[in-house]
């Protein structure tokens, strides 16, 4: 008869002491194996966006231009971003004091005078200026001739170009500002002011309004030539400012920012 082979006692002796160890092992390897998604998630969650501070209201012509810009430029770039929506003056305090992380849109000498601040090198959009009348006897052929008129002229606070041009132009008790194009324009009708200076882009949204839509408000003369703008970073963001110039650069190349304002005229219901 054939009886078992028994194994050793000294091999049965040796696998019973590898249990406890392996068992420790095997549990903490099922602890870190779950752990790693979880630290990786609340890693992103932790990422903060990068603010934008946009000029207007988000419906604005040329909000919903800059948005659809920096949307793809954040995108391209891989970080999360946030566009928040400030009058001039405080857009360009909250960036200076680095409670915002940018300006998507300022001239290109804006920043001379503001060591905070870093200029992307590379322009986003060009901007043109005009004085508007609802007076109609309003002529004007060039700029200069305001210095012959007593004209009382105004312009939007913090479009620094209107300012600069009127004041050598027009003495200082005939020029004022205000914050918004809508107070501008309003002024115009009441016959309160002559002349108002603003961003053509942003007169024009509010004329294509049902408030100043079919108004008795018109260009009347441009101020300078196009004037092309530039983002515009808290120093912080140093390091940024090459690689959001290269994505502008390769965007206009691709015509993706003309295809964009086009997209937005379409949008408004613009014509023309």
């Amino acid at each position: 008869m054939c009886h078992p082979v028994e194994a050793p006692a000294s091999f049965a002796r040796a696998r019973v002491p590898a249990a406890p160890w392996l068992r420790r092992i095997g549990l903490l390897l099922a602890l870190l194996v779950p752990a790693a998604p979880a630290l990786s998630q609340t890693a992103a969650e932790t990422v903060k966006p990068f603010i934008m501070t946009v000029d207007g209201e988000p419906t604005t012509y040329g909000s919903r231009w800059v948005t659809l810009i920096y949307t793809e430029v954040f995108k391209r770039l891989g970080m999360p971003l946030q566009l928040e929506h400030y009058t001039l003056a405080r857009r360009a305090a909250l960036v200076e004091e680095g409670a915002a992380d940018g300006e998507t849109s300022r001239v290109y000498a804006y920043g001379n005078n503001r060591p905070q601040l870093v200029r992307v090198e590379e322009s986003l959009i060009d901007l043109s200026f005009a004085l508007y009348t609802a007076n109609p006897a309003v002529r004007l052929e060039r700029l200069e001739d305001l210095r012959a008129t007593t004209y009382l002229v105004e312009y939007r606070r913090g479009i620094l170009l209107c300012e600069n041009t009127l004041k050598q132009a027009v003495p200082a008790e005939r020029i004022s500002d205000v914050p918004t194009q809508q107070q501008g324009l309003k002024k115009l009708l009441a016959g309160r002011t002559d002349l108002y200076c603003d961003l053509e882009a942003y007169v024009r949204q509010e004329l294509e309004s049902p408030e100043f839509k079919g108004t008795t408000v018109r260009k009347a003369i441009g101020v300078g030539n196009a004037v092309p703008t530039y983002p515009y970073l808290h120093k912080k963001h140093t390091a940024l400012a090459p690689r959001m110039a290269a994505v502008i650069k390769q965007m206009k190349a691709e015509g993706l920012i003309e295809a964009y304002r086009r997209q937005v005229e379409r949008d408004l219901g613009w014509t023309n």
